[in-house]
């Protein structure tokens, strides 16, 4: 995709929903890793020798012409006003190729650095000049000649298109455990240029592979669905993307047409969860897409909801005469649906008018319908094997 826009742009409703995913997940995705990244520390009791780091790799000119803050501002206004005081402090990178959004971006940061240079929950704040690939290839090179794991980090890379974010580049931050990816695939331009064999190289750089060649003379729909699917595969592909869990949201128009996917990449459940969360903070009916007609103070009409009572339904189908601990069963919801809210379907399994699952195991004291974090491993389930006990 040709980037035409001007050095400042308008964020159109899309843009808002999708940095509300963003400025969600950071606000639980900050106080998170540097937790676990302190408590490693203490327990090798030394200094962690790795760096949280929060980058933004098409970081733009930092703001729009309607007034409304780019991500490398949310970003840092999700560290500075945190609720939270940070037991170590983020690094953040904020990468932009084109000089004149460069230059608009530092102009934007500027009042913002003070406060940087005041924080404990920010090491360091740095927008640099030049290319995505190359500046993070340059980062990961780096922490391979020195032999350190790279990350943590999130890498949200909202690239223009669909061709500045090659499959490589993923796998290689996810190899490393820590390290998330939240991208952009622009379903229109892959669409309208599918056919163009010119377009081709870019394609298979963004899939690893030349499979997406299997949409070219699909009806648009299957074509859509074949490709949201196929990219969906190689990001979890241990030969491609090396992600272990991927969740995805899709963005329309006003005219309900598509837009484009966000996929967000991680190789930790809690990861997936929050992430689910932030998603389901934009779109509360659970089906993760957003349209620029939708208005959110309205519920969608004719759309369905996947909400504990359908989540309920679906457990007890889907798991029925199966015996799990519920960690798995967690895990079972985060991975296999579009939920997370699983106690409360759990507890209306278990405490409802018709009962459909039984509690093999469980620790003393417990209470009924409760599944309290520290107790997912040690309380036992088991899905009846018809709808309704009789």
């Amino acid at each position: 995709m040709s980037d035409t826009l001007p050095t400042v742009w308008s964020a159109d409703a899309h843009t808002l929903a999708k940095h509300a995913i963003l400025q969600r997940y950071l606000e639980a995705w900050f106080p998170i890793l540097t937790r676990q990244a302190a408590k490693l520390a203490s327990q090798r009791r030394k200094a962690p020798n790795r760096e949280i780091l929060s980058i933004d790799g098409f970081a733009g000119p930092g703001e729009y012409t309607n007034h409304k803050a780019g991500s490398p501002v949310i970003a840092l206004q999700a560290a500075l006003n945190h609720s939270n005081s940070f037991p170590i402090p983020v690094r953040m990178l904020f990468i932009e190729k084109r000089k004149d959004r460069f230059e608009h971006l530092k102009s934007v940061l500027a009042p913002l650095l003070f406060e940087v240079s005041k924080s404990k929950n920010i090491l360091d704040a740095k927008p640099l000049w030049g290319d995505c690939d190359s500046v993070l290839n340059d980062l990961l090179d780096e922490s391979e000649q020195k032999q350190i794991s790279f990350g943590p980090a999130l890498a949200f890379l909202d690239q223009f298109g669909y061709g500045d974010v090659s499959m490589k580049l993923i796998s290689r931050i996810m190899k490393f455990p820590q390290c998330e990816v939240f991208s952009y695939l622009d379903y229109k331009d892959l669409n309208r240029w599918i056919t163009d064999p010119t377009k081709a190289t870019a394609f298979t750089r963004a899939f690893g592979s030349s499979e997406w060649r299997g949409a070219i003379d699909l009806a648009e729909r299957e074509r859509r669905r074949f490709l949201l699917t196929g990219y969906k595969s190689a990001l979890k592909d241990p030969n491609r993307g090396n992600a272990t869990y991927v969740t995805t949201f899709s963005m329309f128009d006003k005219n309900s047409q598509p837009l484009y996917w966000l996929f967000f990449c991680t190789n930790s459940l809690r990861g997936l969860e929050e992430m689910k969360k932030a998603m389901w903070s934009v779109d509360k009916t659970g089906e993760f897409r957003f349209s620029d007609e939708d208005n959110p103070d309205q519920p969608t009409l004719f759309s369905k909801t996947y909400d504990p009572a359908w989540l309920a339904d679906e457990l007890a189908k889907r798991l029925a005469g199966r015996t799990m601990t519920v960690d798995k069963v967690k895990e079972f919801v985060l991975t296999d649906t579009p939920c997370y809210l699983f106690r409360e379907a759990l507890k209306s399994l278990e405490t409802g008018k018709h009962k459909r699952i039984v509690v093999v195991k469980k620790p003393p004291g417990r209470k009924s319908g409760s599944y309290p974090e520290e107790q997912l491993q040690a309380i036992e389930l088991k899905f009846e094997q018809t709808l309704f006990r009789l």
